[in-house]
């Protein structure tokens, strides 16, 4: 996860993009990136990320960008197969030449390198799916999962993004951001919902702070619960140690009782992340 600084990028003009009626100046990009390019990115995660196929005039609406841009980028994403169109609903949902991308990050990922054996130890010590996640644009997201082996258990889907306001791997996530970073991940998360606890929030996160851990219980799912450790933060990246269950598996004791467990194996995690490579 190292950013490695070369020549001074030359200026790209962006394509000409008139805004969508009534959102003048509302999504201009920094002087410093190319409007088009942002765009086609906005659009893509937006995508990749709903849970539902998204139409042409939705998502012009949604992310303020013209209809002919949207079009245009659509068209695009479409031909090099990063998204793909139902021909009856004209709506789109993420191309398969996503999984390319996703198979190359795992391959090349530091994290998940170095994850990968501690967290499959983890899985099978405790009959639990184990996983490790990080903070991506505001969210949880599951970069590495080991599956349990139990007819009955719980898993969250590698890729998948998450609410960083729900469940303990959120908040132990949030307890090792920046405070100015939390400060406005707290707002904006109070902002979209109408959510009222911003204090309670802050207080909880401080616990996992303190603690150094945290649990769950039906938070992000019914009869789900899960157990969450810090293992480092590189650079950009923030990640979390995790364990999830049904409850029936995972009382409050045993859960307390893995707690040096999984602590050991983020420790180990974070030292072959930071070995160079």
């Amino acid at each position: 996860m190292v950013n490695e600084q070369g020549p001074e990028p030359t200026e790209i003009p962006s394509l000409p993009d008139e805004p969508a009626a009534g959102t003048a100046g509302k999504r201009t990009p920094p002087a410093s990136t190319v409007q088009i390019v942002d765009h086609a990115l906005l659009v893509l995660k937006t995508i990749a990320e709903a849970d539902r196929p998204r139409g042409l005039r939705e998502l012009s609406r949604d992310l303020e960008i013209s209809k002919s841009s949207t079009q245009r980028i659509l068209a695009s994403l479409e031909r090099v197969g990063l998204a793909v169109v139902d021909e009856n609903s004209r709506k789109y949902v993420i191309g398969p030449a996503a999984l390319t991308l996703a198979w190359r990050h795992a391959a090349n990922s530091d994290l998940v390198s170095a994850a990968s054996e501690a967290t499959a130890r983890i899985a099978a010590a405790t009959g639990e799916t184990a996983c490790v996640s990080a903070v991506v644009d505001g969210r949880r997201v599951t970069v590495y999962e080991v599956e349990s082996s139990q007819p009955l258990r719980l898993i969250t889907g590698v890729g998948r993004p998450y609410s960083l306001f729900s469940g303990a791997t959120g908040r132990v996530l949030l307890s090792m951001l920046p405070e100015n970073h939390l400060k406005h991940l707290v707002g904006d998360h109070v902002s979209a919902t109408g959510a009222t606890d911003a204090a309670e929030i802050a207080d909880r996160v401080a616990a996992a702070r303190d603690r150094g851990y945290a649990f769950s219980r039906g938070e992000w799912i019914m009869g789900g619960c899960g157990v969450a450790v810090p293992i480092a933060t590189q650079g950009t990246v923030t990640a979390a140690l995790s364990i999830y269950g049904p409850e029936a598996r995972l009382a409050d004791q045993r859960m307390a009782d893995l707690v040096p467990l999984l602590q050991s194996a983020a420790a180990q995690i974070a030292i072959r992340w930071r070995q160079p490579a």
